[in-house]
């Protein structure tokens, strides 16, 4: 199943990693189209905060925590604009391209 064949907050297209900073019990589910530039990520040291592919609906996002905003511009992420929150810089425009559906706005259903 691709990820742009499944709705926001369903969870059907995650896989679950153990990032480096929790114990050993405690998993995160990632995308799975995003699984790879988030090992990469995490192999520098990144927290994030959160992300999401977009299922081909929105540009994929990833978000990490505020001390790590300065390294994610260093490696050329750009910051994705938030209106709910236009003075914070902690989401990005992942790296990781995916298609985004035909029709509507930016994709959009």
């Amino acid at each position: 199943m691709d990820c742009k064949d499944v709705g926001f907050g369903t969870y059907k297209c995650y896989v679950y990693l153990k990032p480096f900073w929790k114990s050993a019990h405690k998993m995160i589910g990632i995308d799975k189209c995003l699984v790879d530039e988030i090992r990469y990520l995490w192999s520098l040291g990144i927290i994030t905060a959160g992300c999401c592919c977009g299922h081909g609906r929105i540009e994929p996002t990833i978000c990490v925590e505020e001390e790590y905003i300065e390294k994610m511009k260093e490696l050329g992420y750009k910051v994705y604009p938030n209106p709910c929150r236009p003075d914070d810089e902690d989401c990005f425009f992942a790296k990781t391209k995916v298609p985004l559906r035909k029709g509507g706005e930016n994709g959009k259903p």
